[in-house]
């Protein structure tokens, strides 16, 4: 899927929008624009073209798949927050005028509970494969037009916010922890600055490892955070893992990432293969190894989903390299065409993605 280009909530509507929303629907969607533009979600809400080319919008799909490998923050949002997925959802409707929205996710449990919710509305409940990186928008979409794929947590802090509930503050801990679970870090409503992973990992009852480390953000392009650090408040995956992990092996060996790029990488341009994106990683990778700079775009284009890393047979985790703040300036691909990145939909089966990144032992049932 494209990464699309993006830009504040407008808080006035088209023409085109206030026509096909009626009056009184416009009014309230201006109200709800500006509610939107006003509150601390992230800015921007949408992709530009819903404001610049009125009516190309053909509908929005929260994506239930968009986590990291092992992520249960959407299941807990089902099973715990459900109004606030539906409310959130069907105010993004009226915002955008979109003209259908959707639930996309390839779990059967949480399919079911999502009709369950649903069977009222007129909010679509879609199947999709249980592969990575998810793109419910290829997989789904068959009509012409663009569609905006939008996180669940995004959703569901929309319907707090309409709801005149506090925002959530969840956090889906797992990996090498005794009870994987999603926690609720809000103390009274308000999310606590002081949470440490240590203290996660206790509420989790404990890491049968007795050394581990912890990954904010997940597998593929979390930061390593010392146990006792202070947690951002946005956190929502935070990975345990021994301290021992091949995953955290490879990280380490890309403390100086030239010379291990230079005795490892085999020019096989696997990983551009996959990249969803189209954005030729591999030459990032060689850009690296020879100190030159790269075109600054890659950070606005790479969505961050990590295919590459996970089929890289050297082992190198190209996303990592191309997200770690450790790095003097942002690495960014060659606007260039390369036959090497297919613009194909190379997604990979879940259960291989989990294997290649040593992750299967620490797989759970969905969580309650």
């Amino acid at each position: 899927m494209t990464a699309l280009m993006a830009t504040p909530v407008q808080t006035s509507l088209s023409p085109f929008a206030a026509r096909m929303l009626g009056t009184e629907r416009a009014h309230a969607a201006i109200e709800l624009r500006a509610l939107l533009a006003a509150s601390q979600l992230p800015q921007p809400l949408w992709p530009r073209f819903v404001d610049a080319r009125p009516g190309l919008l053909s509908g929005i799909w929260v994506d239930g798949d968009a986590e990291p490998p092992l992520g249960q923050l959407f299941a807990a949002l089902c099973t715990s927050h459900g109004s606030l997925l539906t409310d959130g959802l069907a105010a993004l409707k009226l915002a955008t005028a979109a003209p259908m929205v959707g639930f996309a996710s390839s779990s059967p449990r949480l399919l079911s509970e999502l009709g369950r919710l649903c069977h009222k509305t007129s909010i679509v409940v879609a199947q999709t494969a249980p592969s990575f990186p998810s793109d419910p928008a290829r997989e789904l979409v068959k009509d012409a037009g663009q569609v905006w794929v939008v996180d669940p947590l995004t959703v569901a802090q929309v319907g707090a916010l309409v709801t005149h509930r506090p925002p959530l503050a969840l956090c889906s801990v797992v990996g090498a922890v005794r009870q994987p679970q999603v926690l609720d870090l809000a103390v009274e409503g308000v999310a606590s600055p002081a949470w440490t992973p240590r203290e996660l990992v206790r509420r989790c009852l404990g890491s049968p490892s007795a050394a581990w480390v912890a990954l904010c953000g997940g597998a593929l392009t979390g930061q390593v955070w010392g146990a006792d650090e202070p947690l951002p408040s946005d956190v929502s995956h935070l990975l345990i893992l021994p301290a021992d992990h091949e995953l955290l092996a490879r990280r380490r060996l890309l403390r100086d990432p030239a010379p291990r790029i230079a005795n490892a990488c085999l020019s096989c341009v696997l990983c551009s293969t996959v990249c969803p994106e189209s954005l030729s990683p591999h030459r990032a990778m060689q850009a690296l190894l020879r100190g030159e700079p790269v075109s600054p775009t890659v950070a606005s284009q790479c969505s961050g989903c990590g295919a590459c890393s996970v089929m890289c047979p050297a082992g190198l985790l190209p996303a990592s390299l191309l997200t770690d703040a450790r790095l003097p300036r942002p690495l960014v691909l060659p606007q260039r065409h390369d036959p090497a990145a297919l613009s194909v939909s190379v997604r990979l089966p879940m259960d291989l993605v989990l294997r290649r990144l040593g992750l299967s032992d620490f797989v759970v049932p969905t969580l309650p």
